[in-house]
């Protein structure tokens, strides 16, 4: 949609009122200094009420109504039209840059509240400020949100923006562009830098210390690090802050602390719910042969440690010498003793 010349519009509409109902309606508005005034502060230097300075203003609407209806019909219709392309409603930062761009947003703002047929829903604990068709209610936009909650809830996992958009237009017959301008006013969802979307509390959205961001690098790179890559890759990917560096000791710290990390080596950590289990390398080849049941050689077990800890085979045989926990067959291979058994 052609961006109109709202400033000039805002010119035109005013050009008429007394001066001091421009005076008011550009303090209230922005125009003048780009930062809206209240009533109280307009009417301490005017030296009158809060409620003198409302019907200043409340005048002034009345008169650009009467005096400019067709140019407001106009502006009106591309106004709705833009709601109907973005579903409905559209948090209020972004539909003040969509139609005034950097300069007219104030004006836009003016034309907002001057036409009786748009809503402004202040902001709330679970949404930001938006701007709707006086149609639509706030009961409404909060169903939908608290909907896209609850699917976060269940589903128990961030997805694409894209695909997550195009599932609940789909589960919930609405746009696709209804479904994104709702997630846009949420305070409870958020979109990551990776462009995926989840509950605002969620370590995958909404890092908090180190362990969280460590967690993180372990999704991206879906493989085993040592501590001091996942150091480096929460710098590099830009999980912490600029200009501060990431310590490793610390990330080393934080790591055996939580039970999110197994530790898989020589300082290197893997994710437990990739199927790591916890513990030195002797519980490891224990839970191998209790959940085998039966004699297995040192080949099987080996290979099976392995693939739960990055150290020596060597390493792996020296503890299957450990006679308090195992022992041989006559064919030369491994059991539990039997007071590991019980």
């Amino acid at each position: 949609m052609a961006k109109s010349n709202y400033s000039k519009i805002y010119s035109d509409l005013t050009k008429n009122l007394p001066q001091k109902t421009k005076e008011v309606l550009g303090r209230r508005f922005g125009v003048a200094k780009r930062e809206r005034e209240t009533l109280e502060s307009i009417g301490e230097d005017f030296g009158i009420t809060r409620e003198r300075v409302r019907q200043i203003e409340e005048r002034g609407f009345s008169q650009i109504k009467e005096e400019n209806q067709e140019v407001l019909d106009k502006i009106y219709k591309e106004f709705s039209e833009y709601f109907e392309n973005k579903g409905g409603l559209k948090k209020e930062d972004i539909i003040l840059k969509d139609l005034g761009g950097e300069k007219d947003q104030p004006y836009v703002f003016f034309l907002l509240t001057l036409g009786g047929q748009f809503l402004r829903v202040c902001e709330k604990k679970d949404f930001h400020s938006f701007w709707a068709p006086s149609s639509t209610t706030q009961k409404e936009a909060n169903n939908i949100l608290d909907l896209l909650v609850k699917k976060l809830k269940k589903d128990r996992k961030i997805l694409a923006k894209k695909e997550f958009v195009a599932q609940c237009a789909l589960e919930y017959r609405l746009s696709p562009a209804a479904i994104l301008s709702r997630l846009e006013i949420s305070k409870r969802i958020k979109e990551n830098k990776e462009g995926k979307i989840g509950l605002i509390e969620w370590p995958e959205i909404n890092p908090k210390g180190v362990k969280d961001k460590a967690f993180l690098v372990f999704r991206k790179e879906k493989k085993p690090l040592h501590f001091t890559e996942v150091a480096d890759l929460i710098d590099t990917l830009k999980f912490n802050l600029p200009n501060r560096k990431t310590v490793p000791q610390t990330v080393h710290n934080e790591l055996i602390r939580d039970p999110r990390f197994v530790l898989v080596g020589r300082g290197k950590y893997a994710l437990r719910e990739w199927g790591y289990v916890p513990g030195t390398v002797k519980d490891v080849i224990l839970q191998v042969m209790q959940e085998t049941k039966g004699p297995l050689n040192k080949e099987e077990i080996v290979k099976k440690v392995l693939s739960q800890r990055y150290v020596a085979a060597n390493t792996i045989l020296i503890n299957l010498n450990d006679k308090e926990h195992f022992s041989k067959t006559s064919e030369g291979k491994y059991i539990l003793r039997k007071t590991q058994l019980a």
